[in-house]
């Protein structure tokens, strides 16, 4: 499969968004655009890859899934086990006890449910020391 370099072109936008936001929001207030943005080209590449299959039946969704789910899991298993054991070093006691009630969240992949149970936005989370945002 080749390189889309109009797709690289548009990830490297979204994350310039994203970045610029996050250091510094006054300067580049739209930049959570980019989020958006990531959203967008994944609905795309996934019609692309799936259109090309002769059938869509179960039995090829469920491939499509796997391979992603072997993907981004074992990665985002090692990120959490790793900020569980540094998030206690670089954040004060009552964090670290934020973080635990946090991660059991992230695991279960739950942290939009919690966001919207605690009546909490996306914008009041840029303020939190909550590390698992995503």
């Amino acid at each position: 499969m080749t390189k889309r370099h109009d797709i690289q072109g548009i990830r490297g936008l979204a994350i310039t968004g994203v970045l610029a936001f996050h250091l510094n929001e006054a300067y580049f207030p739209s930049g959570f655009v980019g989020v958006d943005m990531f959203f967008v080209l994944s609905g795309y590449l996934m019609a692309v890859i799936l259109s090309k299959e002769n059938s869509l039946d179960l039995t090829v969704f469920r491939q499509f899934y796997t391979r992603r789910f072997k993907r981004i899991v074992p990665l985002y298993a090692i990120m959490i086990a790793a900020l569980t054991i540094i998030v206690p070093f670089f954040l004060l006691r009552r964090d670290v006890a934020k973080y635990c009630e946090d991660v059991v969240w992230a695991a279960s992949f739950a942290t939009n449910i919690q966001t919207v149970l605690e009546k909490r936005d996306y914008f009041s989370e840029l303020y939190d020391s909550n590390v698992l945002t995503h």
